[in-house]
């Protein structure tokens, strides 16, 4: 493994520790970041991408900001972590409305941007068809199926194997049994 990556994955992964998924299994929050990093090496993408996959959510989820990812890992994985980086949320906010801002934000975004997002879909959407969060409704799961639709469709044609890996993970999620 590349040393940016090593770096990322170390970084990641700490700065996460005694993180889980709300899912019935308990996984540590790892398992999605190390998903998202594996897809994206998968698609063909680079060090640094495969870098910002490891790092995606870490300024949402942890203490970590952006300037440490600056000052760690160099612009270019930063400014692709920016891209990725919600901001603060109303608390009432819909997930669909916010699935359908991430979907404009990314829009404008580099193609790197558009890869890393694209793998982090397809890795939530795997999540949701088997494990969903366990508050989660029905409906709560089809919203964010339904928002994780719109955004790929804003980074088709990025990776024609992340395309076909998210629409496989898609229709598997809204045909469970959490979503019905």
């Amino acid at each position: 493994m590349r040393e940016l990556v090593k770096k990322a994955k170390k970084f990641a992964i700490e700065a996460h520790a005694g993180l889980f998924r709300p899912n019935r299994a308990r996984e540590p929050y790892s398992v999605h970041l190390q998903e998202t990093a594996e897809l994206i090496e998968e698609a063909g993408g680079s060090e640094i991408e495969i870098a910002a996959g490891w790092l995606h959510d870490t300024v949402e989820d942890t203490g970590a900001t952006m300037e440490e990812i600056r000052t760690e890992f160099g612009d270019e994985v930063a400014d692709i972590v920016t891209g990725l980086t919600d901001p603060k949320w109303p608390e009432n906010i819909s997930t669909l409305d916010r699935k359908k801002f991430q979907a404009v934000r990314v829009k404008s975004e580099s193609n790197s941007t558009k890869l890393c997002k694209l793998a982090d879909q397809t890795s939530n959407m795997r999540s949701v068809a088997v494990d969903p969060p366990v508050k989660w409704t029905s409906q709560k799961c089809r919203d964010y199926a339904e928002g994780a639709r719109i955004i790929a469709a804003e980074c088709q044609g990025i990776s024609s194997i992340l395309d076909k890996y998210f629409v496989e993970a898609h229709e598997k999620a809204i045909n469970s049994k959490w979503l019905v």
